[in-house]
């Protein structure tokens, strides 16, 4: 590819890149898919794209998604004639979905595919306030179209008019994939803005009615509604309520999908992080408050249970995905104790546990990617806190393990606290580098996880 070459493409959204740039850059995508929240089923995709006309391949997908795809293409190339675009493609994708968003003529469900995209892209890159702005835009389309509510048993059609400002009617989906697109999407826009509500500080969107009111069923694999998904009369109401006031949901083919797994983890993640802010030296009912911290752990222990390990043999993006899952979980039981002093009854030494096994996780993840999700660096920021906090305090005596957490982890941590306090501390160290090589691992294509790492490496050099 001539030097060069990247100014010269324009940064109309709607102007076709040349076809060789276009297969380099969904080539370089498609690799990552997994780890960037795509939820279009591939083939159908692939086949739109591989259209020869341009203008029937523009009716199937919108230059918003098309330009988003483009977009971390570039940035995850190994290339550096590709990379060399990827500022040209942010411009067309940011502008391509200002536009879409006035106009009507393209799929409610590639636009939010889109801005999905786009927010993992600025999340990614610690552009955290556009990543935020293009979160919200994703809600809004989801609640727009009325993804909340389908197959509610309250309300069997989809799309009908509701109360927000703009109303987009999808009709009914064509067949058991594009519903599982529907209701993929839903999912991973709910998981992505309840995890970063907690990183940004801010509530998540879902809060309140949008909550409540939820009914859509947990998402199946994609496999699944490629075999037909859900029965033709399956109807579902009041999920996430269902889920955090502990009631039996059992899923449809016998377990759990890896998205209704992160999904129901991201609500844990939120729901503690929320929980334990409300929690003050001058809180005056501690035993009420008290009461909803036990309910909340309990509930957090009974789904770490129920994850499946990672299996590393398999696919990929599965154990990519069930690593956010484990962490997420691990995250919950930390962040539910992080606002708490040394006596106060809730600081339980559970954080510390679950820090370890989280960094356990990463023994042996050998899994070939140069990508993963962005919120694992603030997972992970979590788990060094906790960490790097032990190490820095004088040596106490060990506490007893809770119920329903591994027990090995805790182990090795004791054994070596007979020894004395330096060797009690060893344990904790390897952890805490296995844990900052993970986020080196991937600082390359997150400018995130190096910028956190550094920060962390700069910390661990002073203990």
């Amino acid at each position: 590819m001539p030097a060069g070459a990247a100014s010269l493409l324009s940064e109309d959204p709607a102007v076709e890149p040349p076809q060789d740039l276009v297969r380099n850059m969904v080539n370089s995508f498609l690799s990552h898919s997994g780890s960037l929240n795509f939820f279009l089923h591939v083939p159908r995709f692939l086949q739109a794209i591989q259209q020869p006309n341009i203008d029937n391949r523009r009716v199937q997908l919108s230059p918003a998604l098309l330009n988003a795809v483009y977009l971390w293409g570039a940035h995850l190339s190994t290339s550096n004639a590709l990379r060399a675009y990827e500022p040209i493609f942010q411009t067309r994708a940011t502008n391509a979905l200002s536009s879409a968003l006035r106009e009507s003529q393209y799929s409610v469900i590639n636009l939010i595919q889109a801005e999905v995209l786009v927010a993992n892209y600025f999340f990614t890159v610690s552009r955290f306030l556009e990543g935020r702005y293009h979160c919200s835009a994703a809600v809004a389309l989801a609640l727009s179209c009325r993804l909340q509510k389908m197959r509610s048993s309250a309300d069997h059609g989809i799309g009908r008019t509701g109360t927000q400002v703009r109303e987009y009617n999808l009709p009914p989906p064509r067949d058991a994939i594009e519903e599982g697109e529907r209701m993929r999407g839903f999912w991973y826009v709910y998981a992505m803005d309840k995890s970063w509500a907690v990183a940004m500080g801010s509530p998540s969107h879902f809060n309140g009615a949008a909550q409540s009111g939820l009914d859509t069923p947990w998402p199946l694999e994609m496999a699944q509604y490629e075999a037909g998904g859900y029965p033709p009369d399956y109807r579902s109401a009041l999920t996430v309520y269902t889920f955090v006031s502990g009631g039996p949901a059992p899923p449809v083919g016998g377990r759990d999908s890896q998205l209704a797994l992160r999904a129901k983890a991201a609500i844990l993640f939120e729901r503690a992080t929320a929980l334990a802010s409300e929690w003050s030296s001058t809180t005056t009912d501690r035993t009420e408050f008290y009461g909803r911290f036990a309910l909340l752990d309990g509930l957090v222990d009974r789904f770490i249970a129920t994850i499946p390990p990672i299996d590393r043999t398999g696919n990929p993006d599965v154990a990519l995905t069930a690593l956010v899952t484990h962490t997420l979980a691990r995250a919950a039981t930390i962040q539910l104790r992080s606002s708490y002093r040394d006596y106060d009854r809730m600081n339980d030494g559970k954080d510390l546990v679950a820090a370890q096994t989280a960094a356990v996780i990463l023994e042996s993840f050998n899994i070939v990617s140069r990508h993963v999700d962005p919120i694992l660096a603030i997972l992970w920021t979590a788990v060094c806190r906790v960490l790097i906090g032990k190490i820095a305090r004088p040596a106490a005596a060990p506490q007893a393990p809770s119920p329903g957490l591994p027990r090995p982890t805790y182990a090795a941590v004791t054994a070596s606290a007979a020894a004395g306090p330096s060797n009690a501390r060893a344990p904790l160290r390897a952890m805490l580098d296995r844990v900052l090589a993970a986020m080196n691992r991937f600082r390359e294509t997150s400018p995130l996880m190096g910028m956190l790492h550094d920060g962390f490496v700069s910390v661990q050099g002073a203990l």
